[in-house]
This record gives structure tokens, sequence and C-alpha cells, in this order.
């Protein structure tokens, strides 16, 4: 993905955050940027572009961000534009993802919502008035 490489374009005015191996931190991420999680996260990450959970990196929260690559564990929903489960990868929560790819390995608990747009909200909403009609 070229996430971190030496050749990285920094001017062209994207963020980078890191919690690294060695971090844990605890609370509410606001990231304008990108996110790399290789340490531990306890709280939520809303606004951010890109995050990315390392295979020894754990997010215990919600996540939400145009693109989501999970190596390691996500115990929270996420909701993005894009998601990736990679292979050792373990998401223990809702999901809604406009397209999501999961490789061979990689393990989902929840609910998954994918694709689906505003325009199936409505009809979920006359479901059940029609029900309770």
């Amino acid at each position: 993905m070229g996430f971190l490489k030496k050749d990285s374009d920094f001017s062209s005015g994207e963020h980078f955050s890191v919690v690294s191996a060695e971090c844990y931190f605890q609370g509410t991420l606001s990231v304008q940027g990108s996110l790399r999680v290789d340490g531990t996260l306890e709280g939520s990450v809303d606004n951010a572009r890109h995050v990315i959970v390392g295979t020894d990196g754990k997010i215990v929260g919600d996540v939400t961000a145009q693109i989501v690559v999970c190596g390691g564990v996500i115990e929270g929903n996420v909701c993005a534009d894009m998601l990736e489960v990679l292979a050792a990868a373990s998401i223990k929560g809702d999901i809604r993802a406009k397209k999501m790819i999961v490789e061979e390995g990689g393990r989902i608990d929840g609910q998954c919502l994918i694709g689906g747009g505003e325009e199936s909200a409505p009809s979920e909403k006359e479901d059940k008035t029609e029900k309770d009609n």
C-alpha cells in the first residue's frame, strides 16, 4: 500500500499518525489524515482517511474512515467506503461498507451491510411501518 514508505510524499499535506507497537492510547481520535495502529488503541477513531491496523495492532472501539485495512484486531463497529480484512485479522462488531475484501482466514463476528446505500434505508423503514400497521 505504500503507507510510511521512505519515498512517501509528505508535501501533499497528508497527515500521518502512528500508534506504535510500544504504545497504548485511550480516548477518541479524530484523524483528518491516515492512522496506523501497531499498538493498542482503546477508543473510537473518527473521520480518518485511512486506518491501517497492523498484525499486532488492536482497536477496541468503533472505526469510521474512508479506507480501513485490518491485519490485527478490531473490537467495535466499522463504517468505511472500503474495508480490507487480511488473513490474520479479526473483527468483532458490525460492518457497514460500500466495498469489502476478506482474505482467506480473516474472521468477522458481526453483521455486515455491504454496498447498501441510503437508497435502501427508506424501504427498511417502510417495511417496519407496514408490519406495525
